[in-house]
């Protein structure tokens, strides 16, 4: 139960500032904000990913080759960082298209 805690509290504090810098690079119009937002947000998929699909699969092929590990984990750990990225991208947008509306009237 503790490297459970220890990897989602890992993963949040990642994520979290990934939002953040995600949106700082939306204000400042910063591509290397955003790109180290991306990469927060890929650690934060990586280290899910693998500690959830060594655990699944340590209970449902306990016998399962190391490469098939590892491609599923790499699998796994891409698409839930993309996920992250994607969905806190289109929230950020979202939550500064007022700001930009306001910009763009004055």
């Amino acid at each position: 139960m503790l490297p459970m805690l220890i990897l989602a509290a890992i993963a949040y504090v990642l994520y979290y500032g990934g939002i953040r810098l995600q949106v700082r690079a939306h204000l400042s119009g910063r591509t290397l904000l955003d790109l180290l937002g991306y990469a927060s947000m890929l650690s934060a998929g990586t280290a899910l990913g693998i500690y959830g699909t060594l655990t699944l699969a340590a209970q449902l092929a306990p016998h399962a080759g190391v490469g098939l590990l590892s491609v599923a984990s790499t699998v796994a750990s891409i698409a839930i960082g993309e996920f992250l990225y994607a969905r806190s991208f289109r929230l950020s947008l979202q939550l500064l298209a007022p700001l930009r509306s306001e910009k763009g009237k004055q």
